[in-house]
This record gives structure tokens, sequence and C-alpha cells, in this order.
């Protein structure tokens, strides 16, 4: 049985619609070709928004991708979306320029992405000169790239790791190497065709990068910026060599205006004709051994008996809400928080919503109690369908519901 080959969409990037009229650029069109395009066998997508790259600030805002991803994530939960990033980053603290990146992985929405080295970019194949790009490298020196890396794995992320250079890939391998890459990884070699870079989409190049690659057993796939990864046969020649493939108009450019849908076709056509088939979403989390969204607690509800030595008697409900939600009620006020998890451990903000209604004390105690024990940061275990939270001497049992948000 032939193995699934990732498709990863890359539906627009800085692509102007002077370019290609189908790029998507508001949120509602991201949504509308990220959906079409799983739809075609899309099971990781990427988008730009219009915060541009290369930029003296650096800093992009977290809502256009939370408008474009929430609607998305309703629809297929599991599906893996991720960002980009600022590129000018001479003087800007990778914390300002990751900082959309970290939040939309705290809130279990999307991978995060690396890039774990510096180029040159902007200089396209007929020696013209991006009059932005141009101007300064896209640098990511390697304390910024440690960064990144460790906040991935602290966050329980999936990781995608762009290669534009060898040593690229040997920076990252090196991470991998002494065991700090996180689980969950996918390398992307990229090669340039118009846009002159790296290497170019050639069998001996992808061969160089295998060479690497291949005795690490990590996951890949190729992409061409500024060429046709299909029509130049790099993505034949990937998934041949059990590689998986990028496309969409980020990268393309090629005769004719081809919409992203038409490229997801393209590669469509040729995995058929190879006896290969896309990857479902699930089969895309299984190769990456990333776990799935919607097990474990988010869109769960489960409730229990509050302490006896609190309030005996009183039931506690808690929901938590995707991506990041969890609302308490326990007969008093409704209480609701923002919240991570992680492999064991929930991170709660402590700014806590609250119906604020007069409750009599003992109740009141109970709400209290509660706030107390989730933002001390409970450790947590999900044992089939009884979730156990506990912080310091403060435990509560409670059991998983039929009800689902």
């Amino acid at each position: 049985m032939t193995s699934p080959v990732i498709i990863e969409l890359a539906l627009n990037g800085p692509t102007p619609r002077t370019v290609n009229r189908y790029v998507p650029r508001t949120p509602e069109e991201v949504t509308a070709v990220a959906l079409e395009g799983i739809e075609l066998g899309a099971s990781i997508v990427h988008n730009h928004t219009d915060d541009v790259m290369f930029s003296a600030d650096g800093a992009h805002d977290v809502e256009p991708y939370l408008q474009a991803w929430t609607p998305i994530l309703d629809r297929h939960p599991d599906v893996l979306l991720y960002p980009t990033m600022g590129a000018a980053a001479r003087g800007i603290p990778v914390q300002r320029r990751w900082g959309h990146v970290e939040e939309l992985a705290r809130r279990g929405m999307g991978m995060t992405l690396v890039d774990p080295g510096s180029v040159n970019l902007g200089l396209t194949s007929d020696g013209n000169l991006d009059p932005v790009a141009a101007v300064e490298p896209y640098a990511n020196p390697h304390a910024d790239v440690d960064h990144m890396i460790t906040r991935t794995a602290e966050l329980g992320a999936a990781l995608s790791i762009s290669i534009f250079e060898p040593g690229y890939l040997r920076t990252a391998l090196t991470w991998h190497r002494t065991g700090r890459l996180p689980a969950g990884a996918i390398v992307k070699l990229y090669f340039g065709g118009r846009l002159e870079f790296g290497l170019p989409p050639t069998a001996t190049a992808l061969e160089a990068y295998l060479e690497m690659l291949e005795p690490t057993g990590l996951p890949w796939s190729v992409a061409v910026l500024g060429g046709d990864v299909v029509d130049c046969g790099l993505a034949e020649l990937a998934v041949r060599r059990g590689g998986h493939v990028r496309v969409g108009l980020e990268d393309h450019a090629g005769p004719g205006e081809p919409s992203n849908a038409d490229l997801l076709r393209s590669l469509a056509d040729l995995l058929r004709d190879m006896g290969r088939a896309p990857a479902t979403i699930t089969q895309t989390r299984a190769i990456l051994g990333v776990p799935s969204r919607t097990a474990g607690l988010w869109g769960r509800t489960f409730s229990g008996d509050a302490p006896a030595d609190v309030l005996a008697g009183a039931v506690v409900t808690m929901t938590f809400t995707a991506p990041d939600g969890i609302a308490v009620h326990a007969g008093g006020n409704r209480l609701g928080f923002r919240a991570t998890a992680g492999p064991d451990r929930l991170t709660v903000d402590d700014r806590v919503r609250s119906t604020r209604m007069a409750c009599p004390p003992e109740v009141q105690s109970l709400d209290d109690w509660l706030v107390a024990l989730l933002t001390a940061g409970p450790a947590y275990s999900l044992d089939g369908d009884t979730l156990t939270l506990t912080a310091g001497i403060s435990r509560i049992d409670l059991v998983a519901s039929p009800e689902r948000h």
C-alpha cells in the first residue's frame, strides 16, 4: 500500500492581484479559498495577511488570522494552519515579529513557523531587484531561532521549518540531533525558481538536501518559489522519494492565470497518475505525529461534585470551548477563562470573566476556590472520560458529559 502525500496550499503570500486576479486577500476570501482547497486535498494551509513582510515595525496583527481561520476550524478542526511573520529583522525583537505566531499557537489554532537562518531575497532571474525586499537580508539570528523553537516546544505546537539555503537545513538538523526540535515538525525544502536564492529545482539539488535529511526520518516537502512545482517535475521527483508537496499562488510563476484550485487539481492529477492520493487531515496529523485538536479537552464538557470540604452537594460544570476558552458554573456566577492546554498542565489567564451575581457566601467561596485552582496553572490528567485537576492540595475530579461544544 502506497503512503499518502501531504498537500500544502500556500494560497496568497505577498502576491498582489495585479499579478493574478484570483489571489485571495481579505479574511473572507482566505476562508473561502482555504475551504475549497481542503475539499481538493489540502491538509496544511498557509496564508499571509496584508501586513507587509519587510517593514520597519515587523509586527503583524493577529486579528485577520482569527477572522479567516475561525470558520475554517469550525468546519475542519484538525486542519493545520500557519501564518507568516515579519522579515525585516534588524533591530526588531523576535518576540514582536513572532508574537502573532505565538498567540495563534497559544490558542491551539495553528502550527508555528521557524525560518532557521538568514538569506538575501529580492533578486529575480531577469536581474531586477525588488525595491523593498532587496534593501536588507531576511535575517533570523540563531538566538531568534532558539526562541522560536523553544516556545514552539513549550506550546506543544506543530512546526513548519522553512529551508531556503543548505545552511538552514544544517541548523535545523543540529536542533534535531541535540533533542531540541519539538515533535510534529515538517521540513519545507524551498527551491528558487524565478526568485534567485538557494538551490534550483533539479534532481541533483533535491538529492543534496536528502543526503542530509533522510537519515533523520523527518517528514519533508518541496516547493518552488517563483515557478511551478508540478510542471518543472520537482513534485514527481519528491513524491517518488517519499516527500510531500506545496502548491499555491504564493509560489506560482508561470503562463496563464491559474487559481489555487487549478494548481491543486494539477497536483491531484499527477498523484493519481502515480497511483498516489492526497493525505487526509487525519493522515497528515498521523504522519507528523500531531494529536487531534478534537481529542482531549477542547470541545468537551465535564461535570462532577465539588470537594465536600468546600461545598458539599454542589455540582461543578466545566466546558472547554475551542480554541482557548473554559466556561465554569457551580450554581453561582458563570466564570470564563482563557487557557492553553499543554501535555499535562493548563496555563490559565488570571483575568477572569464573571457574571458578578450576588451569591450566598458558601457559593461564593466555591467560586473563589475554582478561580484559585484554575489560575494556579493546575496539572491535569484525562483517563478515559475522567478529568482530574490538581494544584497543590486542591483537587477536583470531573466526568465527561455527552454535551459537546
